[in-house]
């Protein structure tokens, strides 16, 4: 890699988690950015998500009664455990904590290794509704998923298991 990349890549890391962080410590100290500028950050993933599985259903040409199906099973997943967002956040937290302060090794690790397995069972939970989904398409609307899939993700780049 050119020495300018490396560069550019190594001030976009530090610039995330430094906007990131100005956006909670605003939202710490000023009252009004937290109740209304917040709620809309946090809100434009799960708004972005919802877009996304509509267009894939349109594409899919899904039944009503498929529609119905993903609905329930997406319900079920994402209320089975309603701290489980919360746990994460807290682990997400204690690790800041942890790398700005005087933590030893092994605690950033201990920390880590319980991240990692919030990760694990959070993927677990993603893998096990896309089983239940994929059982409600026809093979035909199955193999359209995988290519919109396909698509998606090669346009946005990720080739992670090529």
């Amino acid at each position: 890699m050119k020495r300018r990349t490396i560069s550019t890549l190594a001030a976009l890391f530090l610039a995330i988690p430094l906007g990131a962080s100005a956006i909670t410590s605003e939202a710490q100290t000023n009252p009004s950015f937290s109740e209304d500028n917040t709620s809309i950050i946090s809100q434009r993933g799960r708004k972005g998500r919802g877009q996304r599985w509509e267009r894939m259903m349109e594409e899919l040409d899904l039944t009503s009664a498929q529609r119905e199906e993903i609905k329930d099973i997406r319900e079920k997943y994402s209320s089975q455990d309603p701290d489980f967002k919360e746990e994460i956040k807290a682990s997400r937290q204690k690790m800041q904590s942890l790398l700005a302060s005087d933590a030893s090794k092994s605690e950033l690790r201990r920390q880590h290794q319980e991240m990692q397995n919030l990760r694990q069972k959070m993927g677990d939970r993603k893998f096990e509704a896309m089983l239940e989904m994929r059982e409600v398409l026809t093979s035909e609307q199955r193999a359209k998923m995988a290519q919109l899939i396909k698509e998606r993700s090669d346009s946005r780049g990720f080739h992670r298991f090529h």
